[in-house]
């Protein structure tokens, strides 16, 4: 007999689950890729893929490679760090063309039961841009927020600041902009406020050919 606990044998295997193969335990970096990939696999929330990677990495998390995973805020990201992002884009895109619905679905339309279901259309937004994309928060810095390079795009053409609608339904928020005559929205339903502002002001950016579609990719903000 070993002596070891059912507690000593959870906490081993939350730390490498790879402790109960025959041919002995894995390196955990093929153990976190393999995880990731299954994370992906069946869209997992990033949070909760985040929290299951911080039990493997425990102290690792501290080393250049942890504090950046730290700052991860999606699934792309997280993957990106251990070389799989190819992976998390490949099967996003795969997903989004067969129309398999995910977090860039979610709507107030879609959880609201028949009877009180809201109607996206109640937002007014004829003549209005619309672009699905989603603020990814660690893709940008304090000094180069979106609504920060529109401010000062704004301010460096001589126009007034643009202005922000924002409208909650539930716990989701869409954010229409207004800015120089024309209005802008993303159609991707943010969790906060902040979030949705951040959104339209993207939109406004592309359009205004300030941010290209390749950065928007790059920052994880649209899915291709």
């Amino acid at each position: 007999m070993t002596g070891c606990s059912s507690v000593m044998l959870a906490r081993a295997a939350e730390w490498n689950c790879s402790i109960f193969r025959k041919d002995g335990m894995l390196p955990i970096d093929t153990v976190i890729k393999e995880y990731l990939k299954l994370a992906v696999d069946y869209d997992n929330s990033p949070s909760n893929s985040k929290y299951c990677i911080q039990n493997i990495l425990r102290e690792l998390q501290e080393t250049p490679r942890g504090r950046r995973f730290l700052e991860c805020q999606t699934l792309e990201q997280i993957c990106a760090i251990w070389d799989l992002e190819w992976y998390c884009q490949e099967k996003q895109s795969e997903y989004h063309k067969k129309g398999i619905q995910g977090r860039w679905q979610v709507c107030p339309d879609e959880l609201e039961p028949p009877n009180k279901r809201f109607k996206v259309a109640e937002l007014n937004l004829e003549g209005v841009i619309k672009m699905k994309v989603c603020f990814i928060r660690a893709s940008f810095t304090d000094t180069n927020l979106p609504k920060s390079q529109l401010h000062a795009w704004a301010g460096k053409n001589g126009f007034k600041l643009p202005t922000y609608h924002t409208h909650q339904v539930e716990k989701l928020f869409c954010s229409v902009l207004t800015f120089n005559d024309q209005k802008y929205t993303s159609t991707f339903w943010e969790k906060n406020k902040k979030f949705a502002e951040q959104g339209a002001a993207l939109v406004a950016l592309f359009h205004l050919g300030v941010i290209s579609e390749e950065n928007l990719i790059k920052y994880g903000s649209i899915i291709k």
